[in-house]
């Protein structure tokens, strides 16, 4: 939902109709329309800011709970192993593998 936001303002930014005019009689638009096309580019600007933080807090998200909760899911499973020999044969993910993870879970199920 948030990169059709992004990409319908990045289309928007360079289909301006003050781009395409060529001699315009009145130049206080042309001076409106400049300052539309300052807001559109902070307006964007704001978009790709707020979607890398989100991005990083699920990323966060996703690097506790994956490195707390599944030894214990696999403790939960197994049959002869104890929790201290699944948690010291377990290897935690990193942060950027986690970010990287979001992505990918983003980019799948996004409708």
């Amino acid at each position: 939902m948030s990169t059709t936001f992004l990409i319908q303002n990045i289309a928007e930014l360079y289909t301006m109709s003050s781009f395409m005019e060529g001699g315009k009689l009145n130049k206080n638009n042309a001076y409106i329309d400049n300052i539309n096309y300052t807001s559109k580019k902070h307006n964007i600007l704001i978009s790709l800011l707020m979607i890398l933080i989100a991005i990083l807090l699920k990323g966060i998200i996703v690097y506790l709970l994956y490195n707390f909760i599944v030894p214990k899911i696999i403790y939960s499973l197994s049959e002869n192993k104890s929790l201290e020999i699944i948690e010291s044969n377990f290897k935690p993910i990193s942060f950027s593998e986690s970010v990287l993870l979001v992505i990918l879970t983003n980019t799948l199920f996004s409708f």
